[in-house]
């Protein structure tokens, strides 16, 4: 998940406006430990849902410091998977 966003990062600069999505999961547990990550990083995001939750940001500081928090859970939700 977090390998696939990769690839907008060079886009970023271009599109700070655009949410941009910085972790899914169709955990809703997992989900909710990134929520609580974001909120007490002071993050703002939005959840879209269809099937797979995605939680998207916007602004390129935002996504970038996002990723690098939820970076562990990713890790965490792959291995849950197996």
């Amino acid at each position: 998940m977090f390998a696939s966003n990769l690839s907008d990062f060079g886009k970023m600069s271009k599109n700070s406006n655009k949410p941009v999505t910085v972790f899914s999961s169709s955990n809703s547990n997992v989900i909710s430990v990134a929520e609580a990550l974001l909120r007490d990083a002071g993050i703002e995001y939005s959840i879209h849902s269809n099937g797979l939750t995605e939680i998207k940001v916007t602004g390129d500081e935002k996504i970038i410091k996002a990723r690098k928090i939820l970076l562990d859970l990713e890790e965490l939700d792959f291995q849950d998977t197996k």
